[in-house]
């Protein structure tokens, strides 16, 4: 018993189905840019509900005669520095005041339990 398919029939299945699917692409990219425009509205009212400026703190004037420092102090104080600097970045982006209240150094690759090390080396191996 052979069935015959009418060519009619399924030009009309194959755009039929094109066409559902480019309509609900485009309803979903719609979708998508209204939600980016309300939580776009959202974050900036909220940001602007709260009205403070932040402004920098003036930067340290510099000694007339610098003390000789360590390799190890000169590094750490860069690091710190550097730290500092994200931080402040970071609270004008947030629009709220941020503030670094110690800094500890982590422990070498070492540190920790043998599962934070196997976690720390899967997550960190090459692809």
């Amino acid at each position: 018993m052979e069935m015959q398919m009418d060519w009619s029939y399924v030009g009309a299945v194959v755009i039929s189905g094109l066409v559902i699917v480019f309509v609900a692409l485009i309803l979903l990219i719609v979708a998508v840019w209204i939600m980016g425009k309300i939580f776009t509205a959202l974050k900036s009212g909220k940001s602007d509900k709260g009205g403070k400026k932040i402004e920098a703190a003036p930067a340290p004037q510099p000694q007339k005669e610098p003390a000789p420092v360590s390799q190890d102090a000169e590094d750490e104080s860069e690091i710190i520095a550097v730290i500092a600097a994200a931080v402040a970045a970071m609270s004008e982006e947030m629009g709220q005041p941020l503030r670094i209240r110690s800094i500890k150094r982590a422990g070498g690759m070492g540190a920790g339990n043998s599962w934070a090390r196997a976690a720390r080396s899967e997550n960190t191996r090459a692809f």
